[in-house]
């Protein structure tokens, strides 16, 4: 009996310690699972951010006071069919690079008091732009909106004549991590 009772005293600390290390293991699991689901809240929360800021400039806009855009009537070298090319000449973005190019043809039209540019790559249309014409820059605006794989983008497009046939410009992309690409566009006409 003293020996049994000796023997469960050795037992009794060995079995404590490997519940010790269970419970350990488990911390472990809990705190990286909520380390997971933090970055998670705070990509929503940037995504979130960058809605809400879109939604003070549409109001800001929607109290400024309606501007007649009178060159867009007379200026109708803009619109039509446009060969683009876009390189790459910033980026803070993962799985992007300086001296990425990319090609697509823009539609540009004139609806509504604003002009509409559909970008199609691979005989897809791939985003809408929609902006006004002011001075001599047409700037462009592309809202992507959040979906459950990607989150939000923001795109503008600022463009100006270069040549009878050709139009230059820059096109910014801000993701909802807060980080930029920035593409050099050349335009010519097709």
């Amino acid at each position: 009996m003293k020996q049994l009772s000796l023997f469960i005293l050795f037992l009794l600390p060995l079995l404590s310690a490997c519940n010790s290390k269970t419970q350990q293991e488990n911390l472990r699991q809990k705190e990286a699972s909520l380390l997971q689901k933090e970055q998670e809240l705070l990509v929503k929360e940037k995504t979130l951010e960058l809605k809400e800021a879109a939604l003070a400039e549409r109001e800001e806009a929607l109290k400024q006071p309606v501007v007649t855009d009178t060159l867009a009537a007379v200026n109708e070298a803009l619109l039509g069919k446009w060969a683009v090319k876009m390189t790459c000449s910033e980026t803070t973005c993962p799985g992007s690079a300086v001296g990425d190019t990319k090609t697509e043809q823009w539609e540009i039209t004139y609806q509504d008091n604003k002009f509409i540019a559909k970008a199609i790559a691979n005989n897809n249309q791939v985003r809408m732009y929609s902006g006004i014409y002011t001075g001599n820059t047409l700037e462009l605006i592309a809202d992507e909106a959040a979906t459950p794989n990607q989150p939000a983008v923001k795109i503008i497009a600022r463009l100006r004549k270069a040549s009878e046939n050709t139009l230059e410009g820059q096109r910014e992309i801000t993701r909802a991590t807060g980080c930029k690409i920035i593409y050099e566009l050349q335009m010519s006409r097709e």
